[in-house]
């Protein structure tokens, strides 16, 4: 009889010793799962919006004010260290083309202003590219592009032009900072050429900080620092 309670006492321990592996194993295997879960919901290139082939043109009356083509986007979380985590979304722009039309500016004094001043405002026109896309992007707190021509036309007849690898917005200044291969060309007025072309939202001013070659009236000047409007009427070395 003690020899078969020893043997049923052994069973049971053995049983119970199994039933715990498995449990063990089955809580492990669960928050490997949870914690493959949450890598996966914060990969770095997790896309939370994509589109592509987008086109939209604004008008007043019947002149266009502006027109926007984007080959294609995406709206990412902002990454922290190797993951992409947080609240912080970036939209990803490829290949945008921008047309500014001074014929359509709301009005007369406006397309003066910008003329004799030679400033331009893109602040209006970034808020109004969000609008434009899907309800995502509007939550984004930083815009990157890659491959970029913005361009301004009068009486059909294109007056500048800036174009770049690739542009972003300070999130702290609201610059717009053009870099790579940047590039502002005004015809006859001249033509910068720089690593890095910085638009100052306050000044509506265009700075170079690096190395610079600027083409104008016939001459080539070589410097290392300069500001001008996009027109090159003042410019500050």
């Amino acid at each position: 009889m003690e020899f078969r309670q020893k043997r049923k006492i052994i069973k049971i321990l053995l049983l119970l010793s199994i039933l715990g592996i498995l449990v063990s194993t089955l809580l492990i295997f669960l928050n490997q799962k949870k914690y493959k879960n949450i890598l996966e919901d914060f990969k770095p290139y997790s896309k939370l919006a994509n589109g592509k082939g987008i086109s939209f043109v604004e008008y007043h009356g019947d002149k266009k004010i502006y027109s926007v083509s984007i080959d294609n986007f995406s709206v990412e979380r902002a990454k922290l260290g190797p993951f992409a985590i947080g609240p912080l979304h970036v939209a990803y722009l490829n290949k945008v083309i921008v047309d500014l039309y001074l014929d359509g500016m709301e009005s007369r004094l406006e397309k003066e202003k910008i003329s004799e001043s030679g400033k331009i405002d893109f602040e209006h026109l970034i808020s109004n590219i969000k609008k434009n896309l899907s309800i995502q992007i509007r939550k984004i707190k930083g815009i990157k592009i890659d491959k970029i021509s913005l361009n301004l036309w009068e009486n059909e007849k294109r007056i500048f032009r800036i174009s770049s690898d690739t542009a972003t917005v300070d999130r702290k200044t609201g610059d717009l900072i053009f870099t790579g291969h940047a590039v502002m060309d005004a015809n006859q007025s001249g033509k910068l050429i720089s690593h890095r072309i910085r638009w100052n939202r306050k000044t509506h001013f265009f700075k170079v900080t690096d190395p610079f070659i600027l083409l104008r009236n016939g001459k080539r000047i070589e410097g290392k620092e300069i500001e001008t409007d996009f027109l090159f009427k003042q410019v500050n070395y």
